[in-house]
């Protein structure tokens, strides 16, 4: 039997839930190198860069991915998704992987000033909390020295996803435990507002064909659905078969929505799922 060729690809942050999800799926397509190691640490991650020279994709996925844990601590988010992103462009350059040939960042539809209409790639960048910010100052500093590199570079700008093993820290767990944790009503502020809600197989699609395609400019990760986020407790609720009342905040606030023309010119043909929550 003619042995199959695995693409030797390195990654970050495989223990996030996203990365986890991508190795499960595209582990019989690729050879993966997992960093295992804390991102922020320097010479950990020289060490295995240098052990693992031959890898021909690098997916860089480490980050503080929950915007209420990057509220916390505005040095921590800065110095794990912004100041340690950069450093390890800058150490692949230093190093010379011969053999690189796509690099891709991780980033955020946060990035984007909130819309009430569908947001493109060219949509004004005006980050509305700090873990937008971090992920805006990858971009920029990518943006800037992309041709000081041998290497091609994608930016996946990921719209919201959902997993039943979400934790945490993400809206829908978040809003099951406030539901579940509550005797009387609960009132909502700031969610009469559309979102861009994807099922997690569908996001690792998208990279996947951004890896396969080497896509080498920023793209909307998202279904370019839209769907309100009062709907989207009042489904919770009903799933849970809560009694609870729930009233909303009637202002209504702009969103973020993906604009998905460009992902689809560039050739993604994949039909969109109906969003589930389980």
């Amino acid at each position: 039997m003619k042995k199959v060729y695995k693409e030797i690809v390195g990654i970050t942050g495989a223990s996030g839930i996203l990365g986890k999800y991508f190795i499960k799926k595209y582990k019989n397509k690729f050879d993966f190198r997992i960093f295992k190691k804390r991102i922020e640490k320097n010479k950990d991650l020289e060490f295995w860069i240098k052990k693992n020279k031959n890898i021909k994709i690098f997916i860089h996925m480490a980050a503080i991915a929950s915007i209420s844990e990057a509220s916390k601590s505005t040095k921590k988010t800065y110095l794990i998704n912004s100041l340690s992103s950069i450093k390890l462009l800058k150490l692949i350059k230093k190093l010379n992987l011969r053999h690189l040939k796509y690099f891709l960042f991780i980033s955020s539809s946060h990035i984007y000033k909130p819309s009430f209409n569908p947001i493109s790639e060219n949509s004004k960048k005006l980050p509305a909390n700090i873990y937008g910010r971090s992920k805006l100052k990858v971009e920029k500093y990518i943006n800037k020295n992309t041709k000081n590199f041998n290497f091609q570079i994608g930016v996946a700008r990921i719209f919201n996803y959902y997993s039943k093993n979400q934790k945490k820290g993400f809206f829908i767990p978040d809003i099951k435990k406030k539901i579940s944790n509550s005797k009387k009503k609960i009132y909502f502020e700031k969610v009469n507002t559309l979102r861009d809600y994807s099922n997690i197989n569908f996001i690792n699609k998208i990279l996947y064909f951004m890896i396969k395609n080497k896509i080498s400019k920023p793209l909307n990760v998202g279904s370019g659905k839209s769907i309100n986020l009062k709907n989207i407790i009042n489904k919770i609720k009903k799933k849970m078969n809560s009694n609870i009342k729930i009233d909303f905040e009637k202002k209504k606030y702009p969103g973020l929505v993906s604009n998905t023309k460009l992902l689809r010119k560039l050739g993604f043909k994949n039909k969109i799922n109906k969003f589930v929550i389980n």
